[in-house]
């Protein structure tokens, strides 16, 4: 029985938030200090995320790194549920969030205005 448990655990566990994250990063091309200048974040905080695979960033942290790497809507709901955050339907920040993602729309101006407007909050 425990090696069916282990079998079922090593074919269906996915990379966590860490590993995923920076596999994105490294398919964009970007450096680091592209990504956390890009998503406003200092590099501390970008270090403590490199090097502690238990951290996990805020979930709008999560969404601005999802949005600077331009991530479609699957490899964005991945990465943010690999922290264990999802976009909810019935928040008015997660649905502009999705609107957005829906749209192509990755200008942190932009998105920050349509979340004043619809949900009074920013990223």
């Amino acid at each position: 029985m425990k090696d069916k448990v282990k079998d079922y655990l090593s074919h269906n566990k996915s990379k966590n938030f860490n590993e995923l994250l920076f596999s994105y990063i490294d398919r964009s091309g970007f450096k680091d200090s592209e990504i956390y200048k890009k998503v406003g974040i200092d590099r501390k905080l970008f270090s403590k995320i490199r090097c502690n695979n238990n951290y996990i960033p805020r979930k709008n942290v999560i969404i601005k790194l999802c949005l600077a790497l331009g991530l479609n809507r699957d490899d964005f709901n991945k990465l943010l549920n690999s922290a264990g955050y999802s976009l909810s339907n019935n928040k008015n920040f997660d649905l502009v969030i999705s609107y957005c993602l829906d749209n192509n729309i990755y200008d942190i101006y932009v998105i920050n205005d349509y979340l004043y407007t619809y949900a009074s909050a920013v990223l």
